[in-house]
């Protein structure tokens, strides 16, 4: 018995310092990702802080000053949703050619696989915190608070992270052999942006229908996010409860998709 137990925390030592010793590569895809990205550009890494700013500043002059909204501090509540948004959808949208687009380090190199959506994942990431650091730049002036709700802030957009991530694993196994998923997704996020109340209050949308759209994950995510920022108070249990959920399922298939299907997908890149 006592030997079982060693050999059982072992397991996860002796992974976790497998893993670690590949840190260095996952460092140099994630430097060299965001070297090519602003490669030739003036002004470099720092059109990271532009393109938010400018957008986040748009939509404040539009629904402060032209439309002005009867809901109170509707550009808050835009821009809260926006954000996050921003981040899922460049994830999903690049997703599908992950493993297709660097087929030949696949090929000639050996490290685990997962490595090369979680390097991508880091740099969208480590992108997307400079978007973050100007919403919470401008969150007062939108007529947002520093509220004791976002305290919890941190552990859930870990788990919005962690569900997107698995999201990414199941898009970039499944499109080695069906190419037409990157259309698809095209399409489909275009369509989700459009169900998912990002630029209407949820509560507007007819209580018979309400039911369809909390079928969608991104509708417990973004209410979340609005809650903390928007409603300055914390979500309520059965949203993240919900979220929690949707979390683990994403994770449990793209874990399980990509580890089943990585003995021969490199063969079939």
């Amino acid at each position: 018995m006592a030997v079982m137990a060693r050999d059982l925390v072992a397991a996860p030592r002796s992974a976790l310092a497998r893993w670690w010793g590949y840190r260095d590569l996952v460092r140099n895809l994630v430097a060299k990702e965001i070297k090519v990205r602003y490669q030739g550009t003036l002004l470099g890494f720092a059109w990271s802080l532009m393109n938010p700013l400018l957008i986040t500043l748009m939509y404040l002059f539009v629904f402060e000053f032209v439309f002005r909204s009867s809901q109170p501090r509707h550009a808050l509540y835009i821009v809260t949703g926006i954000v996050h948004w921003t981040l899922f959808s460049t994830l999903i949208v690049q997703a599908p050619e992950l493993l297709v687009g660097d087929s030949e380090l696949l090929k000639k190199v050996h490290f685990p696989r997962l490595l090369l959506p979680l390097s991508s994942l880091l740099v969208n990431v480590t992108l997307w915190l400079m978007a973050l650091a100007v919403f919470l730049v401008l969150l007062k002036p939108l007529g947002g608070q520093f509220s004791l709700a976002l305290l919890a802030y941190v552990p859930l957009l870990l788990l919005f992270v962690a569900f997107c991530f698995g999201v990414v694993l199941i898009l970039c196994v499944l499109y080695v052999d069906f190419r037409d998923i990157k259309h698809v997704v095209e399409v489909f996020i275009q369509l989700l942006f459009w169900g998912t109340p990002i630029i209407y209050p949820f509560n507007f949308i007819p209580h018979s229908l309400q039911f369809i759209f909390k079928m969608s994950p991104l509708t417990e995510f973004t209410l979340i996010f609005q809650s903390i920022f928007w409603g300055e108070q914390l979500p309520s249990f059965n949203i993240v409860l919900a979220f929690m959920c949707w979390t683990f399922l994403s994770l449990a298939v793209g874990l399980t998709l990509f580890y089943r299907r990585g003995a021969w997908l490199i063969e079939r890149l």
